[in-house]
């Protein structure tokens, strides 16, 4: 089977490249990686994770990028998997997208004398139908696509047990004249099981002549500096169970039309925690259904990053009592762990610096009387009754426990210095959805002294990964890992200044 692949893809590539000079093939061959992935710090060895994909923008889906080592897979020859695997990820089919300018090849170009090559591996595992799908798009300076686009089908599912395997794809020729860049769309189709069965790997895509490589950069962000963010996540609702139910969810629906719905947002794993640590520590950090007091992370976490700014923060949680308590002696539904901070080793290992960031919300209604008091950052939780687990999840009744508890919490945050005086923001979303067969969920953004667009709904692709980079963004905090450093931004919820 490796034989035929292998063969397939040279056939593929003699023919598409039959009219080109034999040393501009070789050139082309054997120029610098434009796919190339790098930075590996996001990547995941569990297959229920999702990441973000340095230098990719996911456009459908919960793709992910895989550590290497992962194995198990059939290779064609002798070749072995490459560190910047990329998998479709927990919940199905999956999409990527990434551009590559071409601008200091237009000469060439518009003679009809550059070429480009592109190969990949394709993988599936099982027997189903599903695959992978490379393409090119060529583009005029106006982004406007032009006649050529190229497309490489990776096999379908294999017959017989479950397993996974590889085949060669590659393709070559003539840049089309009048190209200034180059999409690249990488989908996975027909992936029906709960975890991953596409897999793409060696992507590659090299130019003659060849322009000088560049590291991927960050999706651009223009989201504006604030004083104060505010992040809350409730638990366990589906998207549709939230979004439009103005009988049970009145001021919840209330919020998404006084600010900005995120209509494609998606949760990076099943069950809860890793949700947490996404945003905290940009990454989901632990496998399986591992809960506070069994999560021990000696990893650099959002807290960190505000006080190395120069700047405050603080995590309330409902039911903590006293600073820093774990205990439930105050309250039957409190989780420690529904802020994440008690799972890092330089917070509940240092008495003195948790009692300085873990308070019961009831510390929050005080710290809200004055801008001075009200901390850069703060995670607010609800206890697991209130936050909609305990009370039903995404049920009609968990609903209006949950939106009774949010009037009751946002009410006071509105009306207070804070958010009069400064530039706020709100973030609201949700851990995971209530089912697992997907992870959309709902999110949405409300801002201070008209920040964020009112009434808008986004249609954008994000997930947790992205409401990290943006608080970050929004702080002017760095990076924790490449998972939010790649992250795209919400930017479409902003109103842009003026100049």
């Amino acid at each position: 089977m490796r034989n035929e692949f292998a063969g397939h893809a040279l056939a593929v590539l003699l023919a598409a490249a039959s009219a080109v000079p034999p040393l501009a093939q070789a050139a082309a061959a054997n120029g610098a990686n434009y796919l190339r992935v790098d930075d590996l710090s996001g990547c995941t060895a569990d297959p229920a994770a999702s990441t973000t994909v340095p230098g990719w923008i996911a456009i459908e889906g919960s793709p992910a990028l895989r550590c290497p080592s992962m194995t198990g897979f059939a290779t064609p020859g002798s070749a072995s998997i490459e560190p910047g695997l990329i998998s479709s990820g927990p919940y199905g089919s999956a999409a990527l997208e990434r551009s590559v300018a071409l601008g200091g090849d237009a000469a060439a170009i518009d003679r009809g004398a550059a070429l480009y090559r592109l190969s990949a591996w394709f993988g599936t595992e099982g027997s189903g139908r599903a695959r992978a799908i490379l393409t090119l798009i060529f583009r005029d300076a106006a982004g406007r696509p032009l006649p050529g686009s190229v497309r490489r089908d990776g096999p379908a599912g294999v017959g017989g047990a479950p397993r996974r395997v590889f085949a060669a794809r590659a393709a070559s020729g003539t840049i089309p004249r009048g190209s200034r860049s180059i999409g690249v769309v990488l989908r996975f189709i027909n992936t029906d099981a709960p975890h991953d069965t596409a897999y793409a790997d060696r992507l590659s895509l090299t130019l003659w002549p060849e322009l000088e490589p560049q590291p991927p950069s960050p999706p651009p962000s223009t989201i504006p500096r604030f004083d104060h963010v505010f992040l809350i996540l409730m638990e366990n609702t589906d998207y549709r169970q939230v979004i439009g139910d103005a009988k049970d969810a009145p001021f919840i629906n209330g919020l998404a039309g006084r600010g900005t719905l995120l209509a494609r947002y998606s949760g990076v794993y099943h069950p809860s925690d890793e949700n947490y640590l996404a945003i905290a520590n940009g990454d989901a950090a632990v496998r399986g259904a591992a809960y506070f007091p069994n999560i021990h992370l000696a990893v650099r976490h959002l807290g960190d990053s505000i006080e190395a700014a120069g700047k405050t923060w603080k995590a309330y949680e409902q039911g903590m009592g006293s600073a820093c308590n774990t205990t439930i002696r105050y309250d039957k539904y409190y989780e420690p762990d529904d802020a994440p901070f008690v799972n890092y080793t330089n917070v509940i290992g240092d008495a003195k610096r948790c009692r300085a960031h873990l308070f019961d919300t009831a510390q929050l209604a005080i710290d809200l009387k004055s801008a001075a008091a009200t901390p850069n950052f703060a995670w607010i939780a609800a206890d697991d009754y209130d936050d909609g687990e305990v009370s039903g999840n995404g049920s009609p009744a968990s609903l209006r426990v949950q939106d009774g508890w949010l009037r009751r919490t946002l009410q006071p945050l509105f009306a207070s210095p804070a958010w009069r005086e400064q530039r706020c923001l709100l973030i609201l979303t949700w851990d995971e959805s209530d089912s697992t067969r997907d992870n959309h969920i709902a999110a949405i953004l409300v801002g201070s002294r008209g920040s964020v667009r009112a009434g808008f709904v986004s249609e954008v692709r994000y997930d947790h990964y992205s409401a990290a980079r943006t608080i970050e963004a929004a702080l002017r905090l760095p990076s924790l890992t490449a998972n939010d450093k790649f992250a795209r931004p919400i930017n479409d919820a902003f109103v842009r200044r003026r100049n």
